[in-house]
């Protein structure tokens, strides 16, 4: 099943903006590594609509142009075919003005595909993207996140499917970085206490299981049948950072013997911008409403790919007026983990 976000993905997605902000350092970090070149090629993989990124990738290219003043420069945003493309071509413009006016390309293929001729980049970027599973591991039936689910059998299936996912998708990259590549991975991820997007350790309600909550009642109403009841998965996991690291430091993966290596990691939190401004405001109704926005931008396509979009637009509903009933009880908070790797001959 193909995953698509919402159309304004961007204006939706405060949180995963500010995810990108938190790993600006390591961004700038990469490139003054790269070695002298005449042209440097810059991706980002799973842009999106590219809107979150317009202002990493503004530093990245001026400071990439102050190294090496003479080199030209190239930056590919990447996403799928069915993703707002044209949208990340005008974010990806916005770039072209700046000096040395960069090259900008769009690569509508899947990250689960090579993106790029192999020994291309010399830096590759994702965030928030690659925990989408590149297909299902089977039925989660009585949940709708499975992280949530306490389905011992079906985390062992789905965490089978994003190791391998994983793996692949560095192998890719390891294949397309040139040597002296970097590569910087900002990922929704697990923590040592369990805690993931949407789950802060019970600080407030998990979001998985408010979904699922909307989702089952939908059922138990005769608004949507069982057999699509059990198809409403949200088709992604939360790595921890030790199955990030896992191909890295397996001497037999395809990555390592690809010359891919660890740099460094780090786990990095971003609070839930929207509680912190109903924080500051306590404005219900706009608190409500934005952070129902944030979440349907990311599973809406759950949802409305087995069921159609007016019971998808119930479910947000719903979501809505549970948010707007006890906004105390609300936050959507992100566990980040960055992973800086580079390609050695």
């Amino acid at each position: 099943m193909a995953i698509a976000m919402t159309t304004g993905y961007s204006a939706q997605t405060e949180g995963a903006l500010l995810c990108i902000n938190a790993a600006s350092d390591w961004a700038l970090t990469c490139v003054d590594q790269l070695s002298a070149q005449t042209s440097y090629v810059l991706i980002d993989y799973g842009a999106a609509d590219g809107g979150t990124a317009v202002g990493l990738w503004s530093q990245v290219l001026d400071r990439l142009h102050a190294n090496q003043p003479k080199a030209h420069l190239t930056l590919i945003g990447n996403d799928l075919p069915s993703n707002d493309n044209v949208a990340l071509a005008e974010n990806l413009a916005q770039q072209i003005p700046r000096t040395p006016k960069p090259t900008v390309l769009v690569s509508a293929r899947s990250f689960y595909e090579p993106s790029v001729a192999p020994d291309t980049v010399s830096f590759g970027f994702s965030a928030t993207a690659m925990h989408w599973l590149s297909e299902s591991p089977g039925p989660l039936e009585t949940h709708t996140h499975v992280l949530a689910s306490g389905d011992s059998e079906a985390l062992a299936r789905f965490t089978n499917q994003a190791l391998k996912d994983w793996a692949y998708i560095l192998e890719l990259r390891s294949l397309e970085l040139k040597v002296g590549g970097r590569l910087l991975t900002v990922n929704l991820s697990r923590d040592e206490q369990g805690r993931y997007l949407g789950h802060n350790g019970g600080e407030t309600r998990n979001v998985h299981d408010q979904l699922h909550q909307i989702w089952r009642g939908l059922a138990d109403e005769g608004v949507i049948t069982e057999e699509i009841y059990k198809k409403g998965t949200v088709l992604n996991f939360y790595k921890s950072p030790e199955e990030f690291m896992t191909p890295l430091k397996d001497t037999n993966s395809a990555a390592y013997r690809n010359g891919l290596r660890l740099v460094d990691e780090r786990t990095v939190y971003v609070k839930c911008p929207y509680r912190r401004r109903w924080n500051e405001d306590g404005d219900t109704a706009t608190f409500a409403a934005g952070l129902m926005a944030t979440i349907r931008s990311w599973s809406r396509h759950s949802f409305a790919s087995v069921a159609g979009d007016t019971i998808a637009d119930q479910v947000y509903d719903r979501l809505e007026q549970r948010i707007a009933a006890a906004p105390d009880e609300w936050s959507l908070d992100y566990v980040e983990h960055h992973q800086m790797m580079e390609k050695v001959a």
